[in-house]
């Protein structure tokens, strides 16, 4: 056959297939436009990739829709990881939609990106400044770094018992001692042969779990405590607080039509439960009821709704009735308080009357987080982020808590797997330690064995030494809440040391770390500050009192020194008679401070005239004068100074008291009892 003729065959061949191929594509497109409008996700991504495939190569506009129809099917899904990557393709290939833009933002957030979530956020706002999901979400970017930073003093498991490989979540407590557990989950032993077309996971039954004796759960089994399963998707239970009435959601799907789900009500009947009746909250079928959650006293029921009439996508609504037999009246939309422009779900009442609820429109960590708000006669107050760990980059919802305690259940995606499981979660006891290091304050090297006391403001008194390496240590069982501390520190040779703490008013744990420095008692004689005379009197003057505080506070620190108190006088007058002086003003001192209240006892005055002139430890200057350090200032040495200001400057300098530390030993009286704790470290130090 010529090369003519095989041309022409195959040409006509393609002509004669070419339209059979047109054909199915557009069925293929018709079902995923279908599926699509249906909420039937699962399905039409399939139907979509299919189609994407086959045309990519030849027509990039149509190409790009569906890449966004693709992401969007991903997004409605919760499937966050492969949203990013099928918007994020979007968004390269400028695809006209700016809500691409904003739908990587979050996918980004979701996944805990929060830096590139914002470059996103950001590039959103400026291409559509008036929408308020791009503030939203850099809002919340800076929200969540803050929360990341500073999480609350809660503990989160996931609970294997209660997890599958399917999704698993809301769960409510079905007992009043809060002892048995009910949650929703597509496990392989729901009710029911098809799989929803929405996720593509199996329709979610009801399944519960009890706890035994010990404390521990069983393995979930299928409820099947009369009919509350069917072959539809049961979720989001409440059990009112005397277990005799369960609320849950029920979204009846049927064949090409889209119909809402449906808050239903079960009373229990001996061991079982009656057959659920639906709640009349709606007339309009198109209408999405759930989540339903009643007040502890039975006469609120609190749910989510698109009803007209919301405020955002889904809202928190209310029906109030007059008894706990009696009849719902009229639904009202808590408000813009509770409500945003975006999806509130997952309502629950806590015990204490304030409400929790999941919100994507309020400023978050990234998909639904779970807030808190309070009602009061003004009405509900701006709702909290329960912020980390309870919260996280993920979906997390369908919080309850056990009767009494800060511990519970709530809903997350954030596992690797990216299904829902149910997550524990426990407010862990607010702890403090204090840890430090006594050092020398000199060589500024560690000191081992000094005695180190922890006094509380509770009248608390424990006591312990440091080890080797200059340590101590006060855990959690000696630290209190709602306490000041006092840390005195003493050893043999040093002045003490002290350092003081609070944990008053902190409600999270923390160890306080301090470096305690204690100064080496020296041999020589300190000179007291700034305490001068007039000459030829001993009187202490008012002005030179306060200086003398110092020596009073370290006096108090330091209860078993014993110190001489010295005051010299200058060179002029005689042996004996300045003797005398300085001797007074040396007990001037001594009475000082035993009107501050040292003991008589701890206290030597002496004096020693002018027979030992200052030698100068530290350079000094005083009225534009000059002393050097090392000075020695004697009679040869004044007398060479060139003026009578100079000279008599020089001799006010000697005209001087100091303390020496003659003794460590004096035992001061005992107050009235206060228990010591011995407190021993390693004692391998």
């Amino acid at each position: 056959m010529s090369k003519p003729i095989s041309l022409f065959l195959y040409f006509l061949l393609a002509l004669i297939l070419l339209p059979d191929e047109v054909l199915a594509q557009n069925r293929r497109l018709e079902r995923a436009e279908r599926a699509f409008e249906l909420k039937q996700y699962d399905e039409a991504v399939d139907h979509y990739r299919r189609a994407y495939n086959r045309i990519r190569r030849r027509d990039r506009q149509e190409a790009n829709r569906l890449m966004y129809k693709i992401a969007l099917c991903y997004r409605y899904t919760n499937s966050h990881r492969m949203a990013e990557a099928w918007f994020n393709r979007v968004v390269r290939a400028n695809y006209p939609e700016p809500l691409a833009i904003l739908y990587l933002a979050d996918a980004m957030m979701a996944n805990g990106k929060f830096d590139a979530a914002y470059e996103q956020y950001a590039r959103f706002a400026e291409k559509v400044p008036d929408d308020w999901r791009g503030p939203r979400g850099m809002a919340s970017v800076e929200m969540a770094r803050q929360l990341m930073e500073e999480p609350e003093e809660f503990e989160v498991t996931a609970i294997r018992l209660f997890n599958s490989r399917a999704d698993d979540y809301t769960p409510a407590f079905a007992d009043h001692r809060a002892t048995s557990l009910v949650f929703a989950s597509s496990r392989d032993d729901a009710v029911g042969r098809d799989n929803d077309p929405w996720t593509g996971n199996k329709h979610t039954s009801f399944f519960i779990t009890y706890q035994d004796r010990t404390g521990d759960w069983r393995r979930p089994v299928l409820l099947d405590e009369g009919p509350i399963n069917t072959e539809y998707n049961e979720g989001a239970p409440s059990i009112n607080a005397t277990a005799t009435e369960m609320y849950f959601t029920r979204c009846v799907r049927a064949e090409e039509v889209d119909m809402g789900c449906r808050i239903f009500r079960a009373r229990r009947d001996g061991a079982n439960w009656t057959n659920p009746q639906a709640i009349n909250l709606t007339s309009d079928s198109t209408v999405t009821v759930g989540h339903p959650a009643i007040s502890p006293d039975d006469m609120t029921l609190y749910f989510a709704s698109d009803m007209p009439g919301s405020i955002g996508t889904m809202d928190i609504w209310m029906v109030q009735r007059d008894s706990p037999n009696g009849e719902f009246g009229s639904p009202q939309n808590l408000g813009e308080t509770i409500n945003t422009k975006g999806n509130e779900m997952f309502p629950y009442v806590h015990e204490d009357g304030s409400l929790l609820f999941a919100s994507d429109g309020h400023p978050g960590m990234g998909g639904l987080d779970i807030f808190r708000s309070e009602q009061t006669p003004d009405g509900w107050t701006e709702p909290r982020n329960l912020g980390a760990p309870i919260n996280s980059s993920a979906d997390d919802f369908g919080i309850v808590f056990k009767p009494g305690l800060e511990q519970g259940f709530f809903s997350s995606n954030r596992g690797r797997a990216g299904n829902y499981d149910i997550y524990s979660f426990y407010l862990a006891p607010v702890e403090f330690i204090i840890s430090g290091v006594v050092l020398d304050d000199s060589t500024q090297t560690a000191v081992r064995d000094a005695s180190v006391q922890l006094v509380g403001s509770d009248g608390s008194l424990v006591q312990m030494e440091t080890d080797r390496d200059g340590k101590f240590l006060f855990d959690q069982t000696l630290v209190r809440e709602n306490t000041s501390y006092e840390i005195l520190v003493n050893k043999s040779g040093y002045f003490s040391g002290r350092a003081s703490e609070s944990t008053i008013g902190l409600d999270r744990s923390r160890t306080f770390e301090l470096e305690v420095a204690i100064a080496p008692i020296p041999v020589t004689a300190i000179p007291l500050p700034e305490i001068l005379y007039e000459f030829d009197s001993w009187e202490l003057q008012t002005q030179f009192r306060d200086s003398l505080n110092g020596l009073v506070q370290t006096m108090r620190e330091n209860p078993h020194i014993v110190i001489e108190l010295a005051s010299h006088t200058d060179s002029r007058g005689t042996d004996e008679y300045n003797d005398t002086l300085s001797f007074r003003r040396a007990r001037a001192v001594v009475d000082y401070l035993v009107e501050q209240g040292i003991e008589p006892e701890r206290l030597k005055a002496a004096g020693y005239g002018k027979r030992q002139p200052r030698v100068l430890a530290n350079r000094v200057e005083r009225d534009g004068y000059v002393f050097e350090a090392g000075t020695e200032l004697n009679d040869q040495f004044i007398n060479g100074l060139e003026s009578e200001e100079h000279r008599e400057i020089a001799h006010q300098l000697n005209r001087r008291t100091e303390f020496t530390v003659i003794g460590e030993d004096f035992e001061p009286d005992e107050p009235p009892d206060t228990p010591t704790i011995e407190f021993q470290m390693d004692p391998g130090r």
